[in-house]
């Protein structure tokens, strides 16, 4: 079975050949992979920065954004069928189960010892076929296939957005969203379908070709970060600790900040504002089986125009630039995984 791997041992990666994954429990899918989205983390974990390979191997396969095909199913599945589109959750619980995990809020997981589809300790999706626990599994409606693919970073943005409206206590009218990277898009079309005045600021200028992308779904794209006009929520999704900082001063009254993007750096923040504007901050990552759920519900909601502009196919053969050497003008870079 044709497969990229990881080769933590010798920090390279590669394609070729591995073993083909067997049902090995009768609560088990094998599902042919038809595409794998390639993301900022699958790039962090080709210069070798962190990742895990599965016990015993020195190799990882990578990719957790995957849509598959039902293969085979095991005897004690009855929710899935041969033929079935899936899209995989990344996150298994620890063992034994912490409170988080116990009540299957893996993305929550307090001790630390949970595993990662193509991240931590289990190989991903960059490869023919897979098995997974039915469990982890999202049925896809044959309407949205074409844009399954998104729904796992689609699920990040999900979870947030939830959070930020249970937290805030007026209700949320205006966001912006930093960052024109996948989750930074899909964080403001998410809020624009919910009916939330929505925009987007991030570093490139106005004539790149994301922003036209932008624009043409009809989102507002701030070159400068407009201090005079406070929003409700700010969602941070660029990575950079400066933007970040930035952001901040950008928080309205009862604001609220989801940090998406992560990334260490010193910066100025006022606590007196947090205490005197009642602001809430808070930080996100990975998605529940209910967020999954939500991600599916929302890429039928979406605008089918904007999303074919969202994602660029490739063929796998294609995997040493796309993970090394990323084009800038597109949002979400897909592998094809079989002609």
């Amino acid at each position: 079975m044709k497969a990229v791997w990881l080769d933590l041992a010798s920090r390279r990666i590669a394609e070729g050949d591995v073993t083909e994954p067997v049902l090995e429990s009768g609560h088990q899918v094998l599902i042919r992979v038809a595409e794998v989205g390639v993301c900022g983390t699958d790039r962090e974990l080709a210069t070798f920065a962190f990742g895990e390979a599965p016990a015993g191997e020195t190799t990882l396969i990578p990719g957790h954004e995957a849509l598959g095909q039902v293969v085979a199913v095991g005897a004690a599945v009855t929710n899935l069928k041969s033929g079935d589109w899936v899209v995989p959750t990344v996150r298994r619980a620890c063992v034994p189960p912490c409170r988080a995990c116990a009540r299957n809020r893996r993305d929550l997981c307090v001790s630390g010892g949970y595993a990662e589809r193509g991240i931590f300790r289990l190989h991903g999706y960059m490869s023919e076929r897979a098995v997974d626990f039915a469990e982890d599994l999202m049925p896809v409606p044959e309407a949205i296939v074409d844009f399954a693919v998104l729904a796992e970073p689609l699920s990040v943005v999900e979870k947030a957005i939830e959070k930020a409206v249970q937290l805030h206590e007026e209700g949320i009218g205006r966001a912006l969203v930093l960052g024109a990277g996948p989750i930074g898009f899909l964080a403001a079309l998410a809020l624009q379908v919910r009916g939330i005045e929505v925009a987007i600021h991030s570093a490139e200028p106005p004539a790149h070709p994301k922003i036209a992308k932008i624009a043409s779904a009809g989102i507002r794209y701030c070159a400068g970060l407009n201090y005079a006009a406070p929003f409700d929520l700010v969602v941070e999704a660029t990575g950079s600790p400066q933007a970040a900082f930035a952001g901040f001063r950008c928080l309205g009254p009862s604001g609220v900040y989801a940090v998406l993007g992560g990334g260490a750096g010193d910066g100025h923040l006022s606590f007196l504002d947090l205490v005197r504007k009642n602001q809430i901050v808070f930080g996100s990552v990975n998605a529940s089986p209910d967020s999954m759920a939500l991600a599916v519900a929302d890429l039928g909601r979406l605008d089918r125009r904007v999303l074919e502009g969202f994602i660029r196919r490739v063929p796998l053969a294609d995997f040493g630039r796309t993970i090394l050497d990323p084009p800038r003008d597109t949002f979400k870079l897909v592998h094809v995984m079989t002609e």
